[in-house]
């Protein structure tokens, strides 16, 4: 059965305290926040116990610190999760959409592989609907991107035009939008350097695991950059970006997972005596430097097996 996840969209917007978010490096912080920042009062207006509490930004160059307001992170409250891919949103990658498909679906596959992890995600076919919810790009009259929520998404099961508020039953546990507008990540998002995003919505811990339950995501790449499923290149930032790396990175924070390893900013940016930056290396590093980082590596699995180890 699917959580319903009340939505109230507010006329203007409700100022929330600076430290509900977690400090960042990004020279222009306040746009993820003011988005974040609506969507909760929006919910906190309607009395829902959902909130948008992760905002993952996966950068080329020095990465971003996440946007979370639950220093704990979150858990799925379910072992079994699905997975949407937007295939009508392939095309700016400029590549064969079969060439596409099958890097983002062994983003997901990757995550299955470890055993001993009790979670376990499954596809579901995309029906061409318009189902992802964050993907607008409201403009004010200065040409200032003043909202993301995309009202006429179709898992939209109920809106009241007159208070804002809504309802959406996602059309899966975790919806991948696709390559939307550069502006949406340059504009709204504060950064042209942002290869994609990841909003993750928990509620409370309805089954007592001591988690917030994780109860929708919802990723975008950015179609600024040039994309590739065989020859991006480590430490080249001109490069093209490798698909299915980015994917793996990413669906890693759909099933819970945050950044892990240095550097950080009190850490400098130099290559360790391996030829590598992060120490310890690890697919969910907190950016990308090029190449190929599909593989996972020991710290990555030890994260999701002691999110979800089998019983």
């Amino acid at each position: 059965m699917r959580r319903m996840l009340l939505i109230a969209l507010a006329c203007a917007a409700v100022a929330w305290p600076a430290t509900a978010l977690a400090q960042s490096s990004d020279p222009t912080p306040g746009k993820v926040v003011q988005m974040v920042e609506q969507v909760n009062a929006r919910l906190d207006a309607a009395g829902s116990p959902v909130r948008l509490t992760e905002a993952w930004l996966f950068t080329v160059g020095r990465g971003v610190d996440p946007y979370r307001r639950l220093r704990l992170g979150v858990r799925w409250y379910k072992n079994q999760v699905t997975y949407l891919l937007d295939e009508s949103d392939y095309a700016p990658t400029l590549l064969p959409a079969a060439e596409v498909d099958a890097a983002l679906d062994a983003g997901y596959q990757t995550w299955n592989t470890v055993r001993q992890s009790s979670l376990r995600a499954t596809r579901t076919p995309d029906g061409g609907g318009n189902y992802d919810v964050l993907d607008a790009i409201v403009l004010d009259g200065a040409g200032n991107c003043v909202d993301i929520v995309d009202t006429t998404a179709e898992t939209l099961i109920s809106y009241d035009p007159a208070t804002g508020s809504f309802e959406i039953a996602p059309a899966a546990d975790i919806v991948f939008g696709g390559w939307i507008d550069p502006a949406y990540f340059s504009n709204c998002l504060g950064s042209e350097f942002i290869i994609g995003v990841t909003w993750v919505f928990s509620s409370d811990d309805g089954n007592l695991d001591n988690y917030p339950d994780l109860v929708y995501a919802e990723q975008f790449f950015n179609p600024a950059f040039a994309w590739t499923t065989t020859d991006a290149v480590y430490l080249d930032y001109d490069a093209p970006v490798d698909i299915e790396t980015i994917a793996v990175h990413e669906n890693g924070h759909a099933l819970g997972l945050g950044h892990f390893g240095g550097p950080n900013l009190r850490q400098p940016f130099k290559l360790q005596p391996n030829y590598r930056v992060f120490d310890p290396e690890a697919v969910m590093n907190p950016y990308y430097l090029g190449g190929e980082k599909r593989a996972l590596f020991p710290t990555d699995k030890a994260a999701i097996k002691t999110l979800y180890a089998r019983p």
